[in-house]
């Protein structure tokens, strides 16, 4: 699981999503936990576990948006207060 509910957001640009979004702005807030979408095993035994998010684009949630379409958005000059 790569991203955590307040976390922001962009869809890759080589996804077929990118294109269906009708939202403006490519840039988002995701407002879920990941939820564990499929998991399987690899030819070599490793197990592979497929993960999607509820994400929030121009105000409309998307539901269901696969880990691998989106892109971290991080601030380096950004310092944990707590």
């Amino acid at each position: 699981m790569k991203f955590e509910p307040g976390d922001l957001v962009m869809l890759r640009h080589d996804t077929t999503i990118y294109y269906t979004l009708e939202a403006a702005s490519n840039v988002g807030i995701v407002v879920s936990a990941a939820v564990l979408m499929y998991a399987h095993y690899s030819p070599q035994g490793g197990k592979l576990k497929f993960y999607a998010y509820d994400v929030m684009f121009d105000g409309r949630t998307y539901k269901n948006v696969p880990e691998e379409v989106l892109k971290g958005l991080k601030n380096n000059d950004e310092t944990n207060t707590e």
